[in-house]
């Protein structure tokens, strides 16, 4: 039974309304849906999904802030997690695939704008990925902060991750971060500008990928 703190609705109410109607807050803010029984699905198209839901929790469990703090930031003030929010775009991208070649590194947060250009390649450096970005003019008041890139170890989406994510950032033009201390294998690279507005905050690009071989 829904507890109330005045006539119903008018003040608040959480819980289950004659198993009908679940009204309840996600970070303060009230909403309400029909109540469900929950399901088990068993087809295989669901329990695929299932994985690739669970190989994404992980991955951002592990990530570092070069993942997390564009979809954190897109998160902030609305009723989902940063994590919700990666797991829910890139769980879209990567049904039906068989690698992360799709993977989403950033889904674009306050208004930042995408690079130009980007591009990354194996680098004549042992154990190193050059990645380069063509900037766009930053708009009035604007100050372009950083380049940032991330490699994540390719795989298949539905597996158990067993890969490394490792990140590197450039400050300065031509922003062209390296990503070092990579083994010999397949990566998927991902890149994103980071923007400082007139009032001081943090704006994301969208991120752009590419798939390097590092020998």
């Amino acid at each position: 039974m829904a507890k109330l703190t005045g006539a119903l609705l008018s003040f608040g109410a959480r819980g289950q309304i004659g198993k009908t109607l679940v009204v309840s807050k996600w970070k303060g803010i009230p909403y309400a849906r029909q109540h469900v029984v929950p399901a088990n699905p068993r087809t295989t198209a669901q329990q695929t999904n299932r994985r690739i839901f669970a190989l994404l929790r992980e991955v951002y469990k592990r990530a570092p802030a070069a993942i997390t703090a564009p979809f954190e930031a897109f998160a902030s003030g609305r009723p989902l997690t940063g994590m919700n929010k990666f797991v829910g775009e890139n769980t879209r991208v990567l049904q039906g695939e068989t690698d992360l070649t799709n993977l989403i590194f950033s889904p674009g947060a306050k208004g930042g704008l995408p690079p130009i250009s980007f591009s990354a390649a194996d680098s004549a450096t042992a154990g190193q990925i050059d990645v380069s970005m063509s900037v766009p003019d930053a708009p009035d008041g604007w100050t372009l902060t950083k380049a940032v890139a991330v490699a994540i170890t390719n795989q298949a989406p539905d597996g158990i991750f067993e890969g490394v994510i490792v990140s590197a950032e450039d400050l300065t033009a031509p922003y062209a971060p390296n990503i070092t201390g990579l083994d010999n294998d397949e990566y998927v690279v991902g890149g994103y500008l980071v923007w400082t507005k007139p009032d001081g905050s943090l704006a994301y690009s969208a991120s752009s990928s590419d798939v390097v071989t590092v020998s």
